[in-house]
């Protein structure tokens, strides 16, 4: 290996330190909407991501009890429409856990009942996105909670889909 390969090696190791990857919790069940969740993610944060996943709310508050400031995630995900209203009680543990009071808790959901929209905003939720996750709205989301610089934000219209 060159001098100059090596300076440039070491260059995308100490960027990597500099940037780390942006650190995502996923609670999901169906493996399909966990393919397209992330599948999503990637092309909204790209390639460098580090995936958490959770497939149920037991596994869930588990995690969530261990999180702290040092390794927390930088965004959660969960689906409200876990079995026995699991959404509702992962939302609720991790609002109570110090360390994630500012980490972007963003719910996916299939449902459009009212109640289960104003009780995910009640419990802590920084946005309730339907499903299936489209990348313009998980982009504008994010941009709107301050996740993501408006720079970020697509300019051109047609992105919309």
């Amino acid at each position: 290996m060159s001098e100059q390969d090596k300076e440039k090696e070491q260059q995308d190791k100490d960027l990597g330190a500099l940037c780390p990857a942006v650190r995502i919790f996923l609670v999901e069940d169906n493996p399909d909407h966990v393919f397209i969740a992330l599948t999503v993610v990637r092309q909204v944060l790209g390639d460098d991501i580090e995936l958490v996943h959770a497939s149920n709310a037991d596994e869930a508050l588990l995690m969530i009890a261990q999180f702290t400031e040092h390794d927390r995630p930088d965004l959660f995900l969960v689906d409200l429409r876990l079995p026995d209203n699991g959404g509702f009680s992962v939302l609720q543990a991790a609002r109570s856990n110090e360390a994630l009071t500012t980490v972007p808790m963003f719910v996916i959901t299939s449902s459009l009942y009212d109640r289960d929209i104003a009780e995910s905003y009640q419990l802590g939720a920084s946005a309730v996105l339907c499903k299936p996750l489209s990348r313009a709205k998980l982009r504008d989301e994010l941009v709107r909670v301050g996740a993501l610089p408006l720079s970020q934000r697509p300019s051109d219209p047609a992105y919309r889909h």
